[in-house]
């Protein structure tokens, strides 16, 4: 059912006559709006997560350190909030004109709305929930934190595991596509999860739910913008999807492929018919070469040309 919305979508949505286009193909085929759409919506991207980046890592404890959360909440969440808008109207634009079968076929994206949909359900966990309390841990005392050996000390051993995941997920080479993918990213967390916990332990004064939250939008975040841009690379489009594939069925390939959802419609030019009627006895078919002369005959050579200067 949700594929028949997607391809009314693209077909019918905004087509006002049997011959018309739709908005999708309308937008499509617009040099200048859809530059100027794409163009605004990674403009809006950039504004909005270098904005709410800077809330996230403040709640960590990361960064802004000596700046009350309300201050900075105060001064940048405006700016997050109009970016966001725009974001999110410009994204949906985007899918619309772009092709929205594509999108919705595509593993990247799906996986980018999921990690959205966790980001959005994240902040409202911390308006709703979290925030309540804010006066408890808005400020970070001056003499929070652990002594700076200890601090050092745990910082090597993050860093050595997280190197170990990192360079141990990207030396796994000798196994299929998906293998490698699986692996590097449960690897990846790991190194992840191993941060956080040195983060969580430099800074005990805020609440572990606090520096939670702030981690899961930073990643979600980051994440969606990640998948946004795989979404432009055709590493995963059904076309190339082998058929019993976790991608194949995860995107649905099949259903894409029995709708015909990528092929462009347009004219078929046929090619004109052989002209295979017979010339004339002695004459040479049209566009073709000349019959060769009876054996024992030569073949007469043509006139010399004269070279400049030596007409007349």
């Amino acid at each position: 059912m949700l594929h028949d919305f997607i391809n009314w979508i693209r077909e019918d949505l905004g087509r006002l006559t049997e011959e018309g286009l739709s908005w999708s193909h309308q937008l499509h085929q617009s040099l200048f709006m859809w530059n100027v759409i794409e163009g605004t919506h990674v403009l809006t991207i950039m504004f909005f997560a270098g904005t709410i980046w800077l809330i996230d890592l403040r709640m960590m404890g990361v960064a802004f350190r000596n700046v009350p959360l309300s201050a900075l909440s105060k001064k940048v969440l405006p700016i997050t909030m109009v970016a966001f808008a725009v974001m999110i109207v410009t994204g949906i634009v985007a899918f619309v004109g772009r092709d929205p079968m594509m999108y919705y076929h595509n593993i990247w994206f799906r996986l980018k709305i999921l990690f959205l949909i966790l980001a959005l359900a994240n902040i409202a966990w911390f308006h709703f929930k979290l925030q309540k309390h804010e006066h408890e841990w808005d400020v970070i005392p001056a003499d929070a934190g652990i002594p700076a050996g200890a601090r050092t000390g745990a910082a090597f051993w993050v860093f050595v595991a997280t190197s170990i995941a990192l360079l141990g997920s990207f030396l796994i080479t000798q196994v299929d596509l998906e293998t490698i993918v699986l692996t590097r990213m449960a690897l990846t967390i790991a190194a992840v999860v191993a941060l956080f916990i040195y983060i969580h332990k430099r800074t005990p004064s805020i609440p572990l739910p606090v520096k939670l939250s702030g981690g899961i939008s930073l990643t979600a975040w980051l994440i969606v913008i990640i998948f946004g841009r795989f979404i432009a690379y055709d590493w995963f489009y059904c076309e190339k999807t082998d058929p019993g594939s976790l991608a194949y069925v995860l995107q649905e390939c099949e259903a894409y492929n029995n709708s015909g959802g990528g092929e462009v419609e347009g004219e078929d030019f046929e090619e004109a018919p052989a002209d295979d009627t017979a010339a004339p006895e002695g004459e040479a078919p049209e566009g073709g070469a000349e019959d060769p002369p009876p054996d024992g005959e030569a073949v007469p050579a043509e006139p010399a040309q004269p070279t400049p200067g030596q007409e007349g």
